[in-house]
């Protein structure tokens, strides 16, 4: 805040001291021009005093042009709002009054410019009393010397004027210094506000972990904060200035979409951003308007959602391929399957056929068998019944995995002794 208070005080200064420059600069040429009027009045008047006077004149103007010329040369700027220039423009004009009549002189007025110009100068000074009893009491001194010079007179009616204009010019410039001192505190207050909220908002933007740009109605980029800048791989000087189109990708449908904005204040939507590195992110921007300073003002937070996008696509392919597989798996399943019950639809009819000469052959219908040739063709006949079980096996599975049952006509297994 004191650092605030001390900004506000040095810009102050500094405004003031312009107009002080300015004015002394208008004041040395004036004085130059009464110094060549009153040397050429000097040079054509017979009357010894009046050359005195003029002498007097333009040497103490020609000796306060020295001293202007001595502060613009040392660049001692601030001694134009001291009182050395203040006694100095005081003893002038005072010169300026007695020769030009004292009482009677229609110059003095200019106590009333000094005091004005005092206040001008230095408008935060609460010497406004002293001062304008100085004033009072140099004019004052004027009279007495043109009284002890001789002219013992009665003091005119303006006299008196002139005595109560510079003190209410005194009582007035008094009341202007308070009401602009205390304008000023409330303006160094309402800075120093300003200033703190400006620096909160600067501490929240960058401890924010989201990326946050400010830009204006135009979509110049006016702030952003420390995050913005690392995650568009630029620094804060080369971002600001910038427009925020340059940093959005464009489908062609951004020009609504901020219309929309403009409108009604507050948009939520995933755009696709570009930094500098050329990758491109996905974003969720967030954007809000707000007044400052009389300016509408709008404040994008980016919430990068690129991990959660890749993530979506990587599950979307493993999912396709995990659905490719799955449709390779099962057409193998269905090769498999025709290829059991092609084969088995082949062997049935002729191990069928075997089947039964064995069995024509224990049934001794082909004549007669030994006990050899009976165990045998035993031996045969089980292992026909244990090949069609696995027949009927692959059956089953082609029913399972084609939801469908198979049933097929198989001999039982002969467990019976072969005869003795």
């Amino acid at each position: 805040m004191a650092n605030t208070q001390t900004y506000h005080e040095e810009s102050s200064t500094s405004a003031r001291l312009g107009i002080v420059l300015r004015v002394e600069w208008m004041m040395l040429s004036l004085r130059y021009l009464l110094y060549a009027a009153l040397a050429l009045l000097s040079l054509t008047i017979n009357d010894e005093t009046l050359r005195r006077m003029f002498i007097v004149a333009g040497t103490s103007a020609l000796v306060h042009n020295l001293f202007s010329h001595w502060i613009f040369y040392t660049r001692r700027h601030l001694l134009f709002t001291s009182a050395w220039n203040f006694l100095l423009y005081l003893l002038r004009f005072c010169l300026l009054v007695g020769i030009t009549g004292g009482p009677a002189s229609p110059l003095a007025p200019v106590f009333l410019l000094l005091l004005i110009g005092y206040h001008v100068y230095r408008p935060k000074s609460f010497n406004t009393l002293w001062i304008t009893l100085l004033v009072a009491a140099a004019y004052s001194f004027v009279l007495l010397a043109n009284w002890f010079s001789g002219n013992r007179g009665v003091l005119p009616l303006p006299v008196y004027a002139n005595l109560f204009f510079i003190a209410a010019c005194g009582w007035i410039m008094h009341i202007l210094a308070r009401m602009m001192s205390g304008l000023e505190r409330a303006a160094e207050v309402k800075t120093s506000a300003l200033k703190s909220s400006e620096a909160m908002l600067r501490a929240i933007l960058n401890h924010t972990a989201h990326p946050i740009i400010v830009y204006d109605e135009t979509e110049i980029i006016t702030d952003v904060n420390d995050v913005a800048c690392d995650f568009f791989g630029l620094p804060r000087e080369n971002i600001l200035g910038l427009r925020l189109h340059s940093l959005i990708f464009d489908d062609g449908t951004l020009a609504d979409i901020f219309e929309d904005l403009k409108r009604t204040g507050s948009l939520h939507h995933e755009m696709l951003v570009m930094p500098a590195g050329g990758s491109e992110r996905n974003v969720f921007m967030h954007i809000h308007s707000f007044l400052s300073d009389g300016r509408r003002l709008f404040v994008a937070l980016f919430h990068d959602v690129t991990s959660q996008k890749e993530l979506q696509e990587a599950h979307r392919l493993a999912s396709l391929n995990l659905e490719k597989a799955n449709q390779e798996l099962q057409r193998v399943v269905d090769l498999r399957a025709d290829f059991y019950i092609t084969i088995a639809n082949r062997l049935r009819s002729p191990l069928a056929a075997i089947l039964g000469f064995i069995n024509m052959l224990l049934d001794e219908q082909l004549g007669k068998i030994t006990k050899e040739q009976n165990k045998a063709l035993h031996s045969c006949r089980r292992s026909l019944a244990r090949i069609f079980d696995q027949l009927d096996e692959a059956f089953i599975l082609e029913g399972n995995l084609r939801g469908e049952e198979t049933h097929a006509d198989t001999p039982e297994e002969d467990t019976s002794e072969p005869d003795a």
